[in-house]
């Protein structure tokens, strides 16, 4: 069911500083799949109903702007470019074309709540897509929706130490955010686990139930210290190997 050709996923496309190719950017993808190199992204909805790619709700760090995704129109979130480089806010749509299945593509769905509708538009976006793909997310209830809605599409549950990454987290959804504890209702296909845990024993747990992938690498050091340990890697710097 996880059969890519490639176990290296560029995060956030192979995204190159704030003006040639910023992340979540047409160009960054573009990079990745001249490289060819997965691409890991990210998928919101817009107020008016469109799907994105961006990472943060807020606007204010990528585009220095205020207002969330959430809570604008597509119209005006394409007034709004990706750092100094010009470049706007892309469509999920005008990603998947740009890819056209070249590379295998890890799309998280981003969600602050429950919420349906997002999954249903993601679902019907990747229904005419011809490349392999996989989905992921934090939020159990995106799994949960693709599980019985759309089965066969490989589903990861992203994984980290809520408890201790988390502080302003309820702690009731910290306990409700534990893979041993949504599973029984979601049954993802994968885990997406934050790299700095691969050496507990959770870890080793959930790699000996299920393939994971580990997030996110930021040098060559840390890549090769973890060479063997992940079915596949998520990476800010292009593996030498």
């Amino acid at each position: 069911m996880l059969s890519f050709s490639t176990p290296y996923f560029a995060h956030r496309g192979l995204h190159q500083g704030h003006s040639a190719a910023p992340e979540n950017s047409l160009a960054a993808f573009s990079l990745a799949v001249r490289r060819g190199f997965g691409i890991e992204l990210d998928v919101r909805r817009t107020a008016d109903d469109a799907l994105v790619v961006f990472h943060d709700s807020s606007l204010i760090r990528v585009c220095g702007q205020k207002g969330t995704i959430e809570e604008m129109t597509l119209e005006e979130i394409r007034r709004a470019p990706l750092y100094d480089s010009g470049q706007k806010i892309p469509l999920f749509s005008e990603v998947l074309d740009l890819v056209h299945g070249q590379v295998p593509l890890l799309v998280e769905i981003k969600m602050e709540g429950v919420d349906p509708k997002l999954c249903e538009l993601t679902a019907k976006a990747l229904d005419g897509y011809g490349g392999a793909y996989c989905v992921e997310s934090f939020h159990p209830y995106a799994l949960y929706w693709f599980r019985r809605n759309r089965p066969l599409v490989p589903r990861g549950q992203l994984v980290t130490d809520f408890f201790r990454e988390c502080p302003s987290m309820p702690r009731w959804q910290k306990w409700l955010m534990k893979p041993l504890i949504s599973n029984v209702w979601t049954r993802p296909n994968f885990f997406s686990l934050d790299r700095r845990y691969r050496n507990t024993l959770f870890f080793r747990f959930l790699a000996a139930h299920r393939p994971v992938f580990g997030w996110t690498f930021r040098s060559e050091e840390e890549m090769q210290a973890a060479k063997g340990a992940f079915d596949a890697y998520i990476f800010e710097q292009r593996p030498s190997s």
